[in-house]
């Protein structure tokens, strides 16, 4: 099978010749990986991997696939390590050991009070910023050498809106103010939603499953409750859910955390793969959520990073991995995958184990 052929496969519950597989890592563990093994590029790694999935959005130090910056925007550098979007959210760039992250420095509508001021902010047109034209182009030359199952991030509706407005305002919002709350809302909604049709008009079919990205859960539960995310998200997801699948894309949904709460929420509204499954914080066992779904909905991940893949041992990690397959794939629906992006800190041998269990 090729993996195109592979994961829709998966996602049809029908018999695939192994299991299906995504491997997510950050560049510093690329980079670590390349050194290692003796090899020049990411897409070398992606392949010593069997990773069936190509995101057309991750950006790596190297060029990679291109990323958002190559199809019209790129974040401005306001001083050293100081970085602003193209919604004017300010984030530095903080060390950790051998890695690096993000951190939020300034968001532009944080202390505004009241419907007038926020009124005065311009959200960005994505018609007049990116030139998605040479998608398609793109796409057939990542699949040169196999046809993959290529991903495209589309919406991260929650995680705009409170990066904009400063989590403590924007949850403040969604308590006491409706008319700010919604505002803010229906103005990432409408950039999400013209911003993936573009995509989808572009790639031609050639963009097996568009990403949403929406962390409304935290290492205890929910970062909202759930009442809250079906008053102010739901049916605008459904919305951009349904849009999406007019043009015969998937949809692949993430969020860290606790969600358990939502998932019949999600697959009611048309969720096809959900990611990444923090078992761990949604305090289900992987048995039980394999029986909360009951086989509607492809799982993507399970594989702890916070212990098992950081601080375990390669016989820890096989066995764990045989068990994900064995109770989230009991439906045929399962993508072998981890938690979230591997970190540096991830031993080699536990990455190499990983790989050994693609099978």
């Amino acid at each position: 099978m090729t993996s195109r052929e592979r994961v829709t496969a998966t996602l049809e519950g029908k018999p695939v010749d192994r299991v299906a597989s995504d491997f997510r890592a950050e560049i510093e563990v690329f980079e670590k990986l390349q050194n290692h093994l003796g090899l020049e590029t990411v897409e070398d790694v992606l392949l010593w991997t069997k990773s069936d999935f190509r995101d057309m959005c991750f950006l790596f130090n190297d060029g990679g696939y291109g990323g958002y910056s190559s199809f019209g925007w790129k974040d401005k550098e306001i001083r050293k390590g100081i970085y602003e979007d193209l919604w004017g959210v300010r984030r530095r760039a903080v060390q950790f050991g051998e890695g690096s992250y993000l951190d939020i420095e300034r968001s532009p509508l944080k202390g505004m009070s009241g419907i007038d001021a926020l009124r005065k902010y311009s959200f960005p047109d994505p018609a007049g910023i990116y030139d998605f034209s040479s998608l398609r182009e793109r796409i057939r030359e990542v699949n040169k050498r196999e046809d993959y199952f290529i991903l495209m991030e589309g919406e991260s509706l929650f995680d705009r809106c409170w990066a904009m407005r400063g989590i403590e305002d924007f949850m403040v919002d969604l308590l006491n103010d409706d008319e700010a709350a919604r505002y803010i809302i229906e103005g990432n909604y409408r950039f999400f939603h013209d911003y993936t049709k573009m995509i989808l008009e572009s790639a031609g079919g050639g963009v097996d499953a568009i990403g949403m990205y929406d962390d409304f859960g935290n290492q205890r539960g929910m970062m909202i409750s759930p009442e809250l995310y079906r008053k102010y998200f739901k049916e605008y997801q459904r919305r951009y859910i349904e849009m999406v699948k007019r043009y015969g894309a998937y949809v692949f949904y993430h969020s860290c955390g606790g969600i358990t709460g939502i998932i019949e929420d999600l697959i009611e509204i048309g969720v096809d793969i959900l990611d990444p499954l923090q078992l761990n914080a949604m305090g289900l066992s992987s048995g039980d959520l394999a029986d909360l779904c009951g086989g509607r909905v492809t799982f993507h991940g399970g594989i702890d990073l916070q212990d098992l893949m950081t601080n375990g041992t390669p016989d820890q990690v096989n066995h764990a991995i045989d068990n994900l397959k064995h109770t989230l794939g009991r439906f045929g629906k399962y993508i072998l995958s981890c938690s979230h992006l591997i970190q540096v800190d991830v031993p080699v041998r536990n990455i190499e184990m990983l790989v050994r269990c693609v099978n």
